[in-house]
């Protein structure tokens, strides 16, 4: 008795919302042989008919109506269990890492992926944001380690330098840069510009830089990651902005930028954070 399970009231319901034992089989990926042992194991259960079936379809009882309304408040209360579980779950799991924009790309994954796993108090969740959210998040102890671009300004934490990478201009291969080894910052006023979208650190730079040199960039494009830029440039939309990602190949090179700056990745915590020894050991593994 009471053998019923999740699977079961999706099945069910699936064939409820479809009236169709094929259409309702081909969603869940059972053969309709299959779906329809399912649906048939329940009714005995029941000991009553959900269905009655006809050449239109599976036409509910009124058993079959009163016990599809019962499975969706059950499914949504076993649903609200597992979301409360893995809320818990996660406030145990304390010791939280913050991305910056772009940090993924230029840190050691592997050696960020082992520590993580070999230390489980920390949760591997992968999502990268705002260079300023990720802070904010890390200044209100919302999370306890920030991969963060530049080093910032704020008296309670500690910044050590991660990764630093060179600021460069993609260009495609019958572009007029193509053979130079470097260009200065106002060579590319009239240019049309790839740049990262405005959650990277890099695309308020280039603005700012840009300014500084009296003019605004053409910017044509803002995209969320490299290989975006790689591909526009590759394909002439422009001209791409951005620390060096990715090798050069036979369509597209870097070209290096006069006098620019370099994009360098921190690695920050709290020196009042309750796991400020775990994020020092973390910080000293990733370097």
């Amino acid at each position: 008795m009471y053998l019923m399970n999740t699977r079961n009231f999706k099945c069910f319901q699936t064939v409820y919302e479809e009236r169709n034992l094929q259409l309702a089989a081909s969603k869940l990926f059972l053969s309709p042989q299959g779906l329809s042992k399912i649906i048939k194991s329940m009714e005995e259960e029941c000991g009553t008919p959900l269905f009655v079936r006809t050449k239109e379809g599976f036409i509910p009882t009124e058993c079959g109506k009163l016990f599809y309304e019962k499975s969706k408040c059950i499914m949504r209360d076993i649903n609200d269990l597992f979301t409360s579980i893995e809320a818990v779950s996660d406030k145990e799991m304390r010791f939280k890492v913050g991305f910056a924009a772009g940090t993924i790309r230029a840190i050691d994954i592997p050696k960020v992926k082992k520590f993580m796993e070999t230390n489980t108090e920390i949760l591997a969740s992968w999502y990268e944001q705002e260079n300023k959210a990720v802070l904010k998040q890390l200044l209100n102890d919302e999370i306890s380690f920030a991969f963060l671009v530049g080093a910032p300004n704020a008296g309670n934490v500690v910044a050590e330098p991660v990764k630093s990478v060179d600021m460069v201009i993609y260009v495609h291969k019958d572009h007029r840069f193509w053979d130079k080894k470097e260009v200065d910052i106002g060579d590319i006023k009239e240019e049309p510009i790839i740049s990262m979208n405005e959650k990277h650190h890099i695309y308020h730079d280039v603005i700012g830089a840009c300014r500084m040199n009296g003019f605004m960039p053409n910017i044509v494009a803002k995209v969320g990651e490299g290989e975006s830029i790689y591909q526009l440039v590759k394909n002439r939309i422009g001209i791409g902005i951005s620390p060096r990602f990715f090798p050069d190949t036979k369509d597209v090179r870097a070209v290096s930028i006069k006098d620019a700056y370099t994009w360098d990745v921190y690695g920050v915590y709290r020196t009042d954070s309750a796991d400020a020894a775990l994020a020092k050991r973390f910080l000293e593994y990733v370097k």
